[in-house]
């Protein structure tokens, strides 16, 4: 894995935002972690956005470690979302690559908050480990993959198509 950072595959044109995510579950416990940043109104599945000339598993792998400061010893891809919806007025288009991630550290499951700079930016970063019951009551995104996640759909792979 290159840590130097390189551009982000996204594009945009006046009417169109093109991106590329790469996304890491990790479930230890029975518990799913999950995280929220600069306290937006949702949470969502530690991962973001593909470099050029970097795959997705070395994505997951280095967004994984940016933000959690874990390693990933395995991952495995489960689900390809592509998304078309609009904000702001611009339809965004988006491909992303949800992976079951097993890192290489002991886990505990306890809640924390981390401060990432990305790109030059810093971000707050609270970490939360929920059980599926407690999933059931967040306002997790993507609603698609909470979905997976909740009715314990992780073991087969799953390609998503999802238009507003």
């Amino acid at each position: 894995m290159n840590l130097k950072m390189k551009p982000e595959i996204r594009f945009k044109t006046d009417d169109y935002n093109y991106y590329n995510r790469a996304v890491g579950i990790i479930r230890h416990n029975d518990k799913f972690l999950i995280m929220n940043v600069d306290n937006a109104p949702y949470y969502h599945i530690p991962g973001g956005h593909i470099e050029i000339g970097e795959d997705s598993l070395d994505a997951v792998a280095r967004e994984i470690k940016e933000e959690l400061d874990y390693t990933v010893k395995k991952a495995t891809l489960f689900c390809i979302q592509e998304n078309f919806y609009e904000k702001k007025g611009i339809v965004q288009h988006g491909v992303e690559y949800y992976y079951i991630v097993e890192p290489e550290e002991c886990l505990e499951t306890v809640d924390r908050e981390v401060i990432e700079i990305d790109r030059g930016e810093e971000k707050r970063l609270f970490i939360k480990w929920v059980s599926i019951d407690e999933l059931r009551e967040i306002d997790l995104r993507p609603f698609t993959v909470k979905d997976l996640m909740m009715n314990d759909k992780l073991d087969t792979f799953t390609h998503i198509i999802k238009k507003d």
